[in-house]
């Protein structure tokens, strides 16, 4: 490992996840500008003993 990369292993070895908040607040990081996450689209399952209209021939080969 060279020196540098060393000395910030060092540094940050013993920094709690609070300290860190702190620091990245102090640096002009909002904390809340993170993007939601998107929900994937699910088609709906019909319900239980429902009718879909759906048929389906299948093959077995």
């Amino acid at each position: 490992m060279s020196e540098p990369l060393r000395r910030i292993t060092e540094a940050v070895a013993d920094v709690t996840e609070s300290d860190a908040v702190a620091v990245l607040t102090s640096l002009g990081l909002q904390r809340d500008r993170r993007q939601p996450e998107k929900k994937a689209l699910r088609t709906p399952l019909p319900a239980p003993g429902a009718s879909s209209g759906v048929s389906s021939d299948v093959e077995w080969v």
